[in-house]
């Protein structure tokens, strides 16, 4: 099942590739194309480079959809597809990357372990919109961007013990949230 209840089968998916279904084809993006966004930004850490990913996907799917055969669940297709060019963009852009390190964690994660970590990031987004706006961008420039908090300190113009103060107010706010009964639903 994916957002809005919808459903479909790799056979059902494989023929609106093939027939280029526009319809078909803008409900799967529609009900895939987020939880996609959050799988790439998992592996690549940038949020331009994410949705790059997530597009390039889809942008061959329409292209190539003749050639394409899914087999099995679209989901899993889908989710294996972004961690496969999510890899291949970072081997290219950083030749640092132990390509053995990378392929063992593709193989190993399991898709259950890898939608319950979308699935609680996003929440952890959500909740964090109801922090106060400075705390929340410390928050998201900490956990989403990477940034060390001297690096924040410095680009906020800001102490670094005030940005360690709101990154402890941010995480107790969010675990008090995600402990008391408010967790994914």
């Amino acid at each position: 099942m994916t957002q809005d209840g919808y459903h479909i089968s790799a056979e059902e998916a494989t023929e609106a590739l093939r027939s280029r279904n526009a319809g078909v084809f803008q409900k799967i993006y529609a009900a895939y194309s987020e939880e996609l966004f959050l799988l790439a930004y998992r592996w690549v850490k940038d949020n331009d480079l994410a949705k790059e990913v997530v597009q390039s996907l889809f942008a061959h799917l329409w292209e190539k959809g003749q050639q394409i055969e899914i087999t099995g669940n679209v989901r899993h297709y889908l989710y294996r597809s972004v961690t496969n060019r999510s890899i291949n963009e970072l081997k290219r852009r950083s030749r640092n990357v132990s390509e053995e390190a990378l392929q063992w964690q593709a193989d190993n994660a399991s898709l259950h372990e890898i939608t319950d970590h979308l699935l609680l990031q996003k929440e952890i987004i959500r909740l964090a919109q109801g922090l106060a706006p400075r705390c929340r961008e410390i928050f998201l420039l900490s956990r989403f961007e990477g940034m060390e908090p001297a690096e924040i300190a410095e680009r906020l113009g800001i102490t670094v013990n005030t940005v360690y103060f709101q990154l402890a107010v941010a995480l107790k706010y969010l675990r008090n949230h995600l402990l008391d009964g408010k967790k994914l639903q």
